[in-house]
């Protein structure tokens, strides 16, 4: 009789000391201190914290991945509990809604990557969780305090564009110019909130995407078996899009208020997947040619800081279709060798 107990106190001595190595391990013990790092920033500095809650999930995403859900989840909890715990001491009230979706966008991405989809449906499907975790948000904030869901994306909105003045003020804009928005702010926050959906949906899209090229390379790096989506400057969008590009045009002219709104909102996020066609061509382009890192980079630069860069790139994803650009640059490079 003895022997059975014996084995039983072992199995649970095993499993105590199994658990414990989830939660005791010094790879958690750095996730936690990178991740209340990034939680401190995005919450305290009111400049970074905008650019650094774009890549917040992706040392969840790698904790997740390379370790395991629970050690992810562990990464997360007590970041969070340390972060809010410490602000709370100091009077300053974090903006929980935001970390929590910073914190599951990256334990959203490690579970859709683990099913290793096309790159396509990753994207498609992480996007879209991501947009709609948000929209709950605004629904929950919106039973919560009696108001409709689109008076809170219109606060939302007004606030951001109070910001923004407070900012041109510092910047020493002209006061014909702040002026001109002073007295246009009806119309504009009018048009940001009809077009919220669109800027939502395609903030989700370059989130999950920029996590997904990050994570790519960290956990390729380390040897983790990563989904291999093959070159990605070879990608291409579906041919058929640019009806919808046509259709989203003709909304957008219509005589019809819904209908523009719908159209722009369509418009906007047809741009953002021409852009990322784009941005291939780019990059086949600089691999193709052996195009410098450091030009490389002032490149990406350029269409961050300078707005018709961005249209530029759309173009070229836009007329890829008839023009075939990366047939042409190889041909190119044939050519010359």
């Amino acid at each position: 009789m003895a022997y059975p107990l014996l084995r039983g106190f072992s199995w649970r001595a095993r499993n105590v000391e199994r658990e414990k190595d989830v939660f005791v391990d010094s790879g958690i013990l750095q996730g936690v201190a990178v991740l209340s790092l990034i939680f401190f920033i995005v919450v305290l500095i009111p400049f970074a914290g905008p650019v650094m809650i774009i890549m917040t999930p992706l040392p969840v995403l790698y904790y997740c991945y390379r370790f395991g859900r629970m050690r992810g989840l562990a990464v997360l909890a007590v970041s969070f509990l340390i972060v809010s715990g410490i602000l709370s001491l100091l009077g300053h009230r974090p903006n929980i809604p935001v970390l929590l979706m910073a914190g599951f966008t990256g334990v959203m991405l490690s579970e859709v990557l683990k099913r290793r989809y096309s790159l396509e449906k990753t994207l498609l499907i992480a996007s879209l969780a991501l947009f709609f975790f948000g929209i709950g948000f605004i629904f929950l904030h919106a039973l919560r305090t009696g108001m409709a869901p689109w008076q809170i994306v219109e606060l939302y909105v007004t606030g951001i564009i109070h910001d923004n003045i407070r900012i041109y003020e510092r910047l020493d804009i002209s006061a014909d110019h702040l002026l001109l928005i002073r007295e246009n702010l009806p119309q504009i926050t009018r048009f940001f909130t009809g077009i919220f959906p669109a800027l939502a949906l395609s903030g989700a899209i370059v989130t999950v995407w920029l996590n997904l090229l990050a994570g790519r390379l960290l956990l390729q790096r380390n040897s983790v078996g990563f989904p291999d989506f093959g070159d990605l400057s070879s990608w291409k969008a579906p041919d058929r899009l640019v009806w919808i590009l046509i259709a989203s045009g003709g909304m957008a002219l219509a005589p019809s208020d819904t209908l523009n709104i719908i159209g722009v909102n369509l418009l906007i996020v047809c741009g953002l997947i021409y852009l990322f066609q784009g941005l291939a061509i780019a990059g086949f382009f600089f691999r193709r040619r052996k195009v410098p890192v450091i030009l490389r980079s002032l490149f990406y630069i350029l269409i961050v800081i300078q707005h018709y860069m961005i249209i530029v790139v759309i173009a070229f994803g836009l007329f890829d279709i008839w023009v075939d650009f990366r047939k042409r640059i190889a041909g190119m490079k044939d050519k010359h060798a």
